[in-house]
């Protein structure tokens, strides 16, 4: 997997590409107080939003200092520089940040990454 450089190529995966399922877990999680259908994925190297929730967030999305080259598994290349920064995740009780990237995936309203 090839690490993300400023202007770099950023690699993810969709649940139904994953080779080893063990890698993935979906859930539903709260996110910015709205119900999300998440996936976790330990390979990806950034967290993202898909555009549809990405319009549900309360936050106002920011742009990014450099455009990011999102490669799936299957060749598929997307484009982006807009992320929502500190969006708040609730999982088992605790409250964690995440930046998410929005991005045109399909399938989940959020992909976390966990890398």
């Amino acid at each position: 997997m090839e690490r993300p450089q400023a202007g770099g190529r950023v690699f993810y995966l969709e649940g139904e590409e994953e080779e080893n399922p063990t890698a993935t877990i979906s859930s539903t999680l709260a996110i910015n107080h709205l119900y999300a259908h998440v996936l976790f994925n330990s390979c990806a190297t950034h967290s993202f939003v898909n555009l549809v929730f990405a319009k549900k967030l309360a936050s106002k999305p920011d742009e990014m200092d450099v455009q990011l080259y999102v490669t799936t598994p299957l060749g598929s290349t997307y484009y982006t520089n807009i992320v929502f920064k500190s969006c708040t995740i609730k999982l088992e009780g605790r409250v964690l940040p995440a930046d998410l990237i929005q991005l045109d995936i399909q399938g989940w309203d959020i992909i976390l990454g966990m890398d």
